[in-house]
C-alpha cells in the first residue's frame, strides 16, 4: 500500500547491482503509483463512485512517467503510448463483454453525483458487488477518455492544464464537472467542435460500452509498427512450428535459419 509514497528516484535507468541497462519490469506499476501522489493523494474524488478521478488519470500519468524514466525518443513514446492503448483496449473490451452493463459506467449517480444525506452521509453505488472489485473499467474507460482529450487538444497542451488543475484544487476532492468545466474553459474551441459537457457525460461517463472514438482509435492501433512486428514474428513461429511437426513424418533434412526478431516485453 506505501508504493505512492515511493520517490520518483527509483526509477533509475540501470537495475543497481544487475549491471544491467535496462529499466525494471515493474517500473510501469510504479509510475502508476507515483501519479496518484498528484491524482488521489493532493486531488482525490469527492464521490468514490467516480474513482475514475484517481485510477484513470494515474493509469494516463503512468505512460507518460515511464516514457520519461526509459528516456525514449519522441517516435518511440509514441508507438509505446499506442501499444498500451490497444492492450488495454482489448482488456476494456473483454471486460464490457463479460460484465453487468450498470458496473460499466463510470458515473452510476449521475445527477446526484456528490449529494449528501440530511446526516452528511453518502452511499457508493455498487460499492458492495464482488463483481465490481476485480473490473477494471474505472481505470480504463477513465484512461481512454483523456487519451480522448489529449487527441482533440494535443499531449502537452492537457499536461500543461493538469498542471494548472493540480494547483487550483490542489488538496480539495472533487467531482467529474469540477475538471471538465475547466478543461471547456481552457480550451474554448473545444465547445465550436461540438464537445460540451453533456456531450462528455453521455458518450463516456453515465452510458455502459465503448464510445464510437474507441472503437475508431483501435483500429488504428492495430496497425501500428509494433504490432505489425509481433504479427510478423508470429508467422515464423507457426511455420518454424510445422516444419518440426512435420520432420517426426519425413527425414531428416537440412532447414534454412529463422531469423528472430527480437521485440520489446510489452510485445510478448
Amino acid at each position: 500500500p506505501h508504493i505512492i509514497f515511493l520517490s520518483q528516484s527509483v526509477l533509475c535507468k540501470e537495475c543497481p547491482g544487475s549491471g544491467v541497462n535496462r529499466p525494471t519490469l515493474s517500473g510501469s506499476r510504479i509510475c502508476h503509483e507515483i501519479a496518484h501522489s498528484w491524482f488521489g493523494l493532493v486531488i482525490g474524488a469527492r464521490d468514490w463512485t467516480e474513482e475514475w478521478i484517481s485510477e484513470g488519470f494515474a493509469t494516463f500519468l503512468e505512460d507518460i512517467i515511464w516514457a520519461q524514466a526509459q528516456q525514449l525518443s519522441s517516435q518511440q513514446t509514441a508507438e509505446q503510448f499506442d501499444l498500451k492503448a490497444l492492450l488495454r483496449w482489448k482488456r476494456l473490451s473483454d471486460e464490457l463483454q463479460n460484465s453487468n452493463e450498470e458496473l460499466q459506467i463510470l458515473r452510476p449517480n449521475m445527477e446526484r453525483t456528490g449529494q449528501v444525506s440530511d446526516s452528511g452521509s453518502s452511499t457508493i453505488k455498487h460499492a458492495l458487488n464482488p463483481d465490481k472489485t476485480f473490473m477494471q473499467v474505472h481505470y480504463l474507460k477513465g484512461y481512454f477518455l483523456l487519451r480522448f482529450l489529449a487527441s482533440e487538444v494535443g499531449d502537452q497542451h492537457l499536461i500543461d492544464f493538469f498542471r494548472l488543475f493540480v494547483k487550483k484544487y490542489h488538496g480539495q476532492l472533487i467531482l467529474s464537472q469540477d475538471f471538465l468545466q475547466m478543461f471547456l474553459i481552457t480550451f474554448p474551441h473545444m465547445e465550436r467542435k461540438g464537445l460540451t459537457l453533456s456531450a462528455i457525460y453521455a458518450d463516456w461517463l453515465d452510458r455502459p460500452g465503448i464510445p464510437e472514438w474507441l472503437h475508431e482509435r483501435s483500429a488504428v492501433w492495430s496497425q501500428a509498427r509494433l504490432v505489425e512486428e509481433v504479427k510478423a514474428e508470429v508467422v515464423k513461429w507457426i511455420l518454424s512450428s510445422r516444419t518440426h511437426q512435420a520432420k517426426g513424418r519425413k527425414r531428416k533434412r537440412t532447414e534454412p535459419k529463422v531469423n528472430y526478431k527480437e521485440v520489446g516485453t510489452l510485445q510478448y
